[in-house]
């Protein structure tokens, strides 16, 4: 049961509908640290939409509460935009989850080529929920300097550094699916208040 069921917030998608289940996380350190996440130790902060406890407690929050076996997180201003007919990039990552140990995210093709890598995106991805829920979070090997990688400073407190250290350590990666498999990501909102989906106008192919 949720803790709060809330008014959900603009939806910003004027062709889709859901029903919606928002629930509210009233103490954000206490969370974290259920999941053994240092809430003490140091972390770079930036500007306000990259603070790295929100872009890790929504996560955590929804997979201490899923049943399934398997979960797709996805930012709000992300969408499918090219897929095989009658296919789907979600049923494709099952596949290879199921047949590879290794792989510990997939992810639909953000415009590069396919690829295994260690570098993490939160803003889509398919994961298994029991693997997902049982990982260290708390960046195992991270020196604690951002300035000794190359990755924007914030990425490493967020949960794709987070996933990073992680595989580091159990020897895993992100698979990107090839580009027949397409997501766009776009924030920018049309003058009625909901974001401009059609990608082709904004310079995309």
């Amino acid at each position: 049961m949720p803790e709060s069921l809330l008014t959900p917030g603009p939806f910003f998608f004027p062709d889709y509908h859901y029903n919606l289940n928002v629930y509210q996380i009233d103490d954000i350190d206490n969370f974290l640290s259920v999941f053994d996440i240092d809430i003490d130790k140091p972390q770079y902060v930036g500007d306000h939409a990259h603070y790295w406890k929100h872009h890790v407690v929504n996560h955590l929050k929804a997979i201490s509460l899923s049943s399934a076996d398997y979960i797709v997180f996805a930012d709000n201003d992300c969408w499918i935009v090219d897929q095989p007919e009658g296919e789907s990039w979600i049923e494709h990552g099952i596949e290879l989850l199921q047949s590879n140990k290794d792989m510990f995210i997939v992810s639909p093709n953000d415009g590069e080529p396919e690829r295994t890598t260690l570098r993490m995106s939160q803003q889509m991805f398919l994961v298994k929920v029991d693997e997902f829920r049982n990982a260290d979070f708390n960046q195992p090997g991270y020196s604690g300097n951002p300035k000794d990688y190359d990755t924007m400073p914030e990425y490493h407190a967020m949960l794709e550094g987070r996933m990073e250290y992680h595989c580091r350590q159990s020897g895993q990666f992100r698979y990107v699916c090839p580009s027949q498999y397409r997501y766009f990501h776009h924030n920018v909102l049309t003058e009625n208040g909901y974001f401009d989906t059609d990608y082709k106008k904004l310079g995309w192919r």
